[in-house]
């Protein structure tokens, strides 16, 4: 019986050592497959979810659009012609941004908005301030119970 020099191991022969590689080897194979598949399956829902998204988005823009074209032929029956032109106006620029929302996908918005970040970075900063403000808004407004920190041992807690 041969050793593997250095060890007191017995050598295996050429066609062990090839059969476990392959074991190895095809365990691997099997591992990133299925790791490329469920990342796979991941992007899929979430993209699904970001495409529901943004349609339910661009149909509440066109309902504001379109309430605002309502708007806009009120006040001219109320003989309003200036403030009707500027109902008509803003309701068509909100359709615009519907139609974008409706017909771009997740790719070309995210790229639009990074190219008009560039261009106009203060805007921009501006936005996100605004979204900031809105957000927090929202997650105060959701808490049922404003007083359900003090249960555990938040900072409204009694000493």
């Amino acid at each position: 019986m041969t050793t593997v020099p250095g060890t007191d191991q017995p050598a295996q022969g050429a066609g062990g050592e090839s059969a476990a590689r392959d074991q190895i080897r095809h365990a691997r194979d099997k591992v990133v497959d299925q790791a490329k598949s469920t990342f796979n399956d991941a992007r899929e829902r979430a993209g699904s979810s970001l495409t529901q998204g943004r349609r339910q988005a661009a149909d509440q823009l066109g309902g504001i659009g379109t309430a605002l074209r309502r708007t806009g032929e009120q006040l001219r029956g109320e003989e309003q012609a200036r403030f009707a032109d500027l109902a008509d106006s803003l309701g068509g620029r909100i359709d615009r941004a519907a139609g974008y929302l409706r017909d771009s996908d997740g790719r070309a918005i995210a790229r639009d908005l990074e190219d008009f970040g560039r261009r106009q970075p203060a805007l921009m900063f501006a936005g996100a301030f605004v979204l900031g403000i809105v957000a927090a808004r929202f997650l105060k407004s959701s808490d049922p119970d404003p007083r359900a920190g003090a249960d555990f041992g938040g900072f409204d807690a009694p000493a």
